[in-house]
């Protein structure tokens, strides 16, 4: 198996039969060309044994963008239970898929080693790439102070620090919060987000974001963030 998910998803993109009804994507070049534009998607520790991509529906006829989910598997076992699971919703969308202006379940939440949505316009151009695996905030100990060491040292947080001298103790320190993907980042390599908050009003934080590359240790991405709470 490829461990660049790219080459799955050109030779054997699944369509979801409400995408299928509407003639989205039905010339195989389609999926060729969705491929290409993509960023790598590579394994985080472990080589692919099988992949299962579906062009997903959007619940709306006709249909306003897509979405692209990809669950990738480590073993074969793993790879037979997603497989299972893919038919079970296939079925039940049929089931269900009686009248056309009934709303008809998607693939979401597939279980998968590694998963991904990435959405596509209708015209194929991509957009934002995340991924969904909530393992991916499941940080050894270790691999945490690693990369906090690696910002602390960096001549962006030294910075940073600096023009923070009136931030409240209260926001806490450095953080490692999740492995992010090549596709995520635009780099080559895994990486860890390290985030340093800057500002919190009981609803809305924000603050700048260190992505750590693990094997060379060096940061090699710094961007603003911002999360909401509940």
């Amino acid at each position: 198996m490829t461990t660049d998910l790219r080459t799955q998803v050109a030779a054997d993109l699944r369509l979801h039969p409400r995408v299928a009804y509407q003639g989205l994507c039905a010339n195989p070049a389609a999926a060729e060309a969705i491929a290409a534009a993509l960023r790598p998607i590579t394994p985080f520790r472990s080589d692919y044994v099988g992949a299962i991509c579906i062009l997903d529906w959007d619940h709306r006829l006709p249909s306003k963008a897509l979405a692209l989910r990809i669950y990738a598997y480590y073993d074969k076992s793993s790879f037979d239970a997603g497989q299972e699971a893919y038919d079970d919703r296939l079925e039940s969308i049929g089931d269900s898929d009686r009248f056309p202006e009934f709303d008809v379940p998607d693939f979401d939440l597939l279980a998968a080693d590694e998963a991904y949505e990435i959405e596509i316009s209708l015209d194929g151009s991509i957009g934002r790439s995340r991924l969904t695996s909530a393992w991916r905030r499941n940080i050894a100990v270790e691999d945490g102070d690693a990369a906090i060491a690696v910002v602390r040292e960096s001549e962006e947080f030294i910075l940073l620090q600096k023009e923070s001298v009136d931030r409240p103790a209260h926001l806490g320190d450095l953080e490692a919060v999740s492995w992010t993907p090549p596709c995520e980042s635009e780099h080559n390599e895994w990486t860890l987000d390290v985030w340093f908050l800057q500002a919190f009003d009981g609803r809305v934080g924000s603050g700048r974001s260190f992505l750590v590359d693990p094997a060379t240790n060096v940061v090699v991405a710094v961007r603003d963030f911002s999360v909401r709470t509940g």
